[in-house]
């Protein structure tokens, strides 16, 4: 109990709550243990972390602000002192005696003034204060290389009073420094120690905690960034830095739940992805781009253009520039119409089946979706899903799912 009552005077209400914040952020980063939710329980750990570390500086400045109270050192010092003088000066009095003198008039037949007295009072306690450790003697290290009062600029005009005070050229100045000097809080050493021992226990506690749980949020995010339709807060960070810190499911097979494509169509877009969506109606028929980043004046834009099957299997050269621009992250695109899409998909998966010879990967994930009512080639579809890692493609069949154009 004595103690937590010391820690409760020197760490006040500060610790208490760092405290209670770590608690908090261990209990979560526990549960975040369990998949569902785990982002959200990892994200709100890191917070109450970060609340934690910043109680726990807060704290630490408060404690490192006390200082080691010497006031019982110098009292027995002084004490010594005292005792070592008088025994040393009763040893010289008593050379010259007279019956009739008292000790007093024996110290002053020996020839011993009130300015020796003093002298010897001081060297003596001087002397015992030489006995204590001079690592004791002076006092608690500030970290920052500077002493207290350092931080501020000395100004021009201000310190002819303080120095006459410290001079005791002026004791009405003496007075009034002394007055506005802000109390220092002292406490003794041992005491000290212990608040000292907390507070470094409660400081790489609350590092340690925020670390973990800023680790755990950051790969939580990435793992979900590289799923196909789980990712959560996407920013437009697609590259082969981002797919090799987690593992990125090259084909997927939407078969339980419906598929809001638009919806899925933005998310790629915000992760600085491409797409090249068949299906049979325009999901974005009113939208002609989608938003990577847009905040405030700083907005960063995917083109979105829609075309039908039939033009493209018509047009090579319109069937290669989309698929150039797709695959170099250009644009996305909306391919409609169920008319010669199995011949249009089987002509860019003969494409990607070259750049996989020549070992040529997408920089940035293309999406290819079929979101058709019928199921493509299974040949084709066996082709793009051999092909898919090698080069960077996200083959998505929705024809088992439900689709829909939005939430």
């Amino acid at each position: 109990m004595q103690t937590l009552a010391l820690l409760w005077d020197t760490c006040g209400l500060t610790g208490l709550l760092s405290a209670v914040a770590s608690i908090a952020a261990a209990a979560l980063l526990a549960i975040g243990i369990v998949p569902g939710g785990r982002f959200r329980a990892w994200l709100t750990a890191a917070i109450f972390a970060a609340a934690a570390t910043f109680l726990a500086l807060v704290t630490s400045w408060s404690v490192r602000s006390i200082e080691i109270d010497r006031s019982a050192e110098v009292a027995a010092a002084e004490a010594a002192g005292a005792q070592a003088a008088q025994e040393k000066l009763r040893g010289r009095a008593a050379r010259v005696r007279f019956a009739e003198d008292t000790a007093a008039d024996q110290a002053d037949v020996a020839g011993i003034t009130v300015a020796e007295e003093e002298g010897a009072y001081e060297r003596a306690v001087a002397a015992e204060l030489e006995k204590i450790p001079a690592y004791r003697r002076a006092g608690r290290k500030e970290r920052s290389g500077k002493r207290r009062g350092d931080d501020a600029a000395p100004d021009d005009a201000a310190p002819d009073d303080a120095v006459a005070a410290e001079s005791g050229t002026d004791p009405a100045a003496a007075d009034s420094y002394a007055d506005t000097e802000t109390p220092v809080r002292s406490l003794p050493e041992a005491q000290l120690q212990v608040a000292d021992r907390f507070d470094r226990i409660n400081r790489g506690l609350t590092w340690s905690l925020l670390s973990f749980a800023v680790g755990l949020v950051g790969w939580e995010w990435v793992r979900r960034f590289n799923t196909t339709f789980d990712a959560v807060w996407p920013l437009p960070l697609a590259g082969t830095v981002v797919d090799g810190a987690a593992a990125k499911a090259h084909v997927a097979v939407p078969t339980d739940g419906a598929v809001h494509l638009a919806d899925f169509l933005s998310a790629t877009a915000r992760k600085g992805e491409s797409f090249i969506v068949f299906t049979g109606e325009d999901l974005l028929a009113e939208c002609d781009r989608l938003d990577r980043i847009a905040a405030g004046p700083l907005r960063w834009s995917l083109p979105v253009r829609s075309l039908t099957a039939a033009e493209i299997a018509a047009d090579p050269a319109l069937a290669e520039l989309v698929f150039e621009t797709a695959w170099f992250g250009r644009a996305g695109f909306v391919i409609r119409g169920e008319h010669e899409a199995e011949r249009v998909l089987a002509d860019w998966a003969a494409r990607l089946e070259r750049r996989r010879h020549c070992r040529a990967s997408a920089r940035c994930t293309l999406n290819l979706v079929w979101a058709m009512p019928t199921a493509p080639d299974a040949a084709v579809a066996g082709r793009i899903t051999g092909i898919a890692t090698p080069t960077n493609i996200r083959w998505i069949d929705c024809t088992a799912a439900e689709t829909s154009a939005g939430s």
